[in-house]
């Protein structure tokens, strides 16, 4: 990416500073430093021999007198992706994507010409996105002796595995053997896994797959050392090579990957940016005479900008978009990242020691609640050499006038930023329903108007939580609690705000599990969800009583033509007995639950919420944003439907069973970032106005 790179300010500070690009090594890191892991494994003689055999053929390859040229299109794309929220499993944002097809020619010895001949693009959020050059270009030859990335910025003069000095730096061991059938022939193909012999060292860390019969490279997947990486934000850096069989001889490029996901070196909130690239190669003419033009090109070079815009690109490039370009990390990238941490320590591949500031969102630092006033916060965290982060983060509420906050301890895996398990002492003001509006928009309504809409307890606990690995859905948490009532403590500019939740002062152990996820369709035109579970059971203290909740919610967007539907589910019970506390009870009412209805206007045992959808843009005058383009020149409306059903109360909160529709109109406008809605509840409801911003944001609003 050039230096510049914009996307949400507010949202994603994180990642527009510039590249500041740093050479040498890693702090934290020292010389000494050595693999520690399963070194027995590693001394393989016949993984040392078959790898000797490739560096043969790859220092003499070029001279191969049978491939004398080839010519080659290569059609591909590169996005650039805003993941916000913790944890890696919601699938990121599209920000930007680009449509490339280029023209490769390669000739003796090893000369070669590309030619970028069809782009276009598409900006979703307003942002000012660029890409080093070599984004746009092939690999050849499965890279050169020294590995150069990113124009030299993300990672410079790292060794090839295969160099011709390789063995010296490189230990190597056997992985698994592939048999790929063709006709009258059988290939076999072994997995040989490298890694640095000196980790502290700029290096490489992965696994080649080499043809048992040529030597030839059939595949190669790598990522790096730390001390490798020369831009201190890139969190993961992974590149894949595939190569096919051309004329039933030669290894040429068929498919390329790259992913590079940049987080911030100091302030470490849930958003990072990710640019992906992919390339598929085909339509090779193999001896072919070149013509003495192409032979004169350099080695990458472009036509001009209205010739390339006019290269028949069929649909929309934002619908031809890879699915696996969109989803959260692929296979591959997860693969390389476990075959990394196997291979070595993780302190050699995480990011360097380092102390930041930390947020879960804009409403960790400033908030305005009826609970609270106007409360301030801010979070640290250290992550030592060994691995082990400690992290803590405290609020002030001048209207309560009291403190919260949350200390934490854990091991952080190497391609991760939260602890796989933690040991956690907290007090906070604990929200008890699935939130019907964005944290900063609440902020405001309680300020200005005393519009409220959320429903705590005071909640102090200390406990453990635990993730399988870091890219499991799910959290789980098992906590000694406390809970307490919570009672108004601010005024608003103007309005009066509600009485709190009546809860019941209760303490004991609470096992909660948590979980939240998302897909891409299998194809390019396929729905796009994400879901969230929450999972507990509770035993109070003294009295033995039981108690069980769960609550779940589901979000698809499906697209119909040029249009799009979207099916939001909610779903929530609750099991204990007849005499429930009021803080285990299901809430429902407000624009999301229940439009047209009256904030949390039900409390009931169990509820079930379905709301249909349809968005369909309109033309609207576009809005100039300087270098950052300018918005769409359409907006969105989005007429829905929606059905509740609650069950019964309990004698404290009376709820009869019902079933509750409602119908409104939304509007989506700026790159559908900020929504409008107008909305009636059909059955003693009520018409009810709210603006807020886009539900992909709130988690780091």
């Amino acid at each position: 990416m050039r230096p510049t790179l914009t996307v949400l300010a507010a949202a994603l500070v994180a990642l527009a500073s510039p590249l500041g690009a740093v050479e040498g090594q890693a702090p934290g890191q020292t010389p000494s430093a050595a693999p520690a892991r399963g070194n027995q494994a590693w001394r393989d003689a016949l993984a040392d021999s078959l790898v000797r055999r490739a560096i043969d053929r790859r220092s003499v390859q070029l001279a191969d007198s049978t491939l004398l040229s080839y010519t080659a299109s290569a059609h591909g794309f590169l996005a650039f992706l805003a993941q916000l929220g913790e944890g890696v499993i919601i699938p990121p944002k599209v920000v930007q994507s680009e449509e490339l097809q280029l023209s490769i020619a390669w000739w003796q010895p090893g000369r070669s010409a590309q030619r970028l001949v069809g782009r276009r693009d598409t900006t979703l959020l307003p942002a000012d996105v660029g890409y080093y050059r070599d984004r746009y270009s092939v690999v050849l030859d499965n890279l050169p002796d020294r590995i150069r990335l990113g124009d030299g910025q993300d990672v410079r003069d790292v060794p090839h595995p295969l160099g011709a000095v390789a063995p010296r730096q490189y230990e190597y061991a056997m992985g698994s053997a592939l048999r790929i059938r063709i006709p009258g022939r059988e290939i076999v193909v072994d997995e040989i896994k490298f890694r640095p012999r000196n980790a502290a060292l700029p290096a490489a860390v992965g696994s080649v797959y080499l043809d048992r019969e040529t030597g030839a490279v059939v595949r190669l997947s790598m990522t790096f050392t730390r001390a490798a990486i020369i831009d201190k934000r890139i969190e993961t850096l992974v590149v894949t090579l595939e190569n096919g069989l051309v004329r039933e001889r030669y290894w040429l490029p068929r498919r390329q990957e790259v992913e590079v996901s940049r987080g911030s070196t100091w302030f470490d909130i849930p958003a990072r940016g990710i640019v992906r690239g992919r390339w598929e190669i085909s339509g090779y003419d193999v001896n072919e005479r070149l013509p003495q033009s192409t032979m004169l090109l350099p080695r990458w070079s472009a036509a001009p900008r209205d010739s390339a815009k006019a290269y028949p690109f069929t649909g929309r490039v934002i619908d031809a978009l890879p699915p696996e370009i969109q989803i959260a990390s692929s296979e591959e990238v997860v693969r390389a990242r476990v075959q990394a941490e196997a291979a070595i320590r993780s302190s050699m591949l995480s990011r360097p020691t380092t102390a930041s500031v930390t947020g879960r969102g804009i409403s960790d630092l400033a908030r305005f609640s009826r609970t609270e006033g106007l409360a301030i916060g801010i979070g640290a965290s250290h992550r030592s050499s060994l691995g082990v982060q400690v992290g803590g983060r405290v609020r002030y509420g001048f209207g309560d006038e009291q403190v919260k906050g949350q200390l934490a301890i854990g091991p952080v895996p190497a391609f991760g930023r939260t602890p796989l398990i933690q040991l956690f002492a907290e007090r906070d003001y604990r929200d008890l329903a699935f939130a019907e509006r964005a944290g900063v928009t609440n902020s405001l309504g309680a300020a200005l108007f005393g519009s409220d809409y959320t429903t705590q307890v005071d909640t102090r606990a200390i406990g453990v939580l635990w993730r399988r690995q870091p890219t499991s859905a799910f959290t789980w948490r098992l906590a000694y609690e406390r809970d307490r009532p919570l009672s108004v403590q601010a005024s608003s500019v103007s309005g009066r705000f509600a009485p709190t939740l009546a809860a019941r002062e209760i303490a004991g152990v609470r096992a909660e599990v948590q979980g939240t996820g998302g897909w891409v369709g299998a194809d390019e035109r396929g729905a796009r969800g994400n879901w969230t579970l929450q999972m507990s059971a509770g035993a109070l203290e003294g009295s033995g009583h039981v108690l069980g909740r769960a609550q779940a919610l589901i979000q698809i967007t499906k697209p119909l033509g040029g249009d799009r539907a979207l099916f939001l589910q909610s779903f929530a019970g609750v099991a204990g007995g007849r005499d429930l506390p009021p803080q285990w009870l299901i809430f429902a009412g407000g624009p999301w639950s229940a439009p047209g209805y009256d904030f949390h206007a039900f409390a009931s045992r169990a509820m079930v919420s379905q709301r249909v959808e349809f968005r369909q843009p309109i033309p609207a005058p576009s809005i100039p944003l300087k270098r950052w383009g300018k918005s769409p020149p359409h907006v969105t409306l989005a007429p829905f439907v929606q059905l509740l059903a609650t069950s019964r109360g309990t004698p404290d909160r009376p709820t009869t069973a019902a079933l509750r529709p409602s119908a409104g109109m939304g509007m989506l406008f700026f790159y559908d970032l900020v929504r409008a809605d107008v909305a009636r509840g059909l059955r003693d409801g009520q018409w009810r106005f709210a603006i807020d911003i886009d539900r992909g944001f709130w988690g780091i609003l």
